[in-house]
């Protein structure tokens, strides 16, 4: 009975652990872009568009997630097309991806097409797009799988300017 009860103990325990690090999953809609731009304003970030069912998203979501313990002044965004899909799900594949994030976005709306054509009038669904935002939030639009070697280079040079910005900051003229 006590080791039932030690068990039972345990698992409550590893939920509620498993909930506190859960990632918020947020609607996106018409104006979540200019509420993730407003919450990285000055910072750089990687902005991915995936689904569950695209698998080049599968293996970039899983890129990302290797390369942001490598540059963790990058932060990464992303945001499911699969209208209304459940938390538990992005969870579990983010999570599963290796992804550390505190906030994901799911689209909420009926007609996806709306949401494209307010985060890019060129957008028309494909996946997966990522869209990387420099410290200006000047996006570059990536369509199809991103290199790894060309997604580390603008990490490394995001990185670099960051630095160069602070020392400029810190110096006295």
């Amino acid at each position: 009975m006590k080791k039932l009860l030690c068990f039972l103990l345990f698992l409550g325990l590893q939920t509620s652990l498993t909930q506190a690090n859960a990632i918020k999953v947020k609607p996106f809609v018409v104006n979540s872009l200019s509420e993730i731009k407003k919450n990285y304003w000055g910072q750089p970030f990687v902005l991915m568009f995936w689904s569950k069912t695209c698998l080049y998203c599968m293996k970039e979501l899983g890129l990302f997630g290797k390369l942001q313990k490598q540059f963790p002044n990058i932060s990464v965004v992303t945001v499911s097309t699969d209208v209304y899909l459940d938390e538990k799900t992005i969870n579990d594949i983010l999570t599963g991806k290796d992804l550390v994030l505190k906030t994901a976005w799911v689209f909420a709306t009926e007609y996806p097409e709306q949401l494209y054509a307010a985060v890019d009038k060129r957008w028309r669904g494909e996946l997966p797009v990522t869209y990387f935002y420099d410290r200006q939030h000047q996006p570059i639009r990536h369509m199809g799988i991103v290199k790894e070697a060309a997604l580390i280079a603008w990490m490394k040079q995001q990185t670099l300017t960051a630095m160069e910005s602070e020392a400029k900051a810190v110096s006295p003229r």
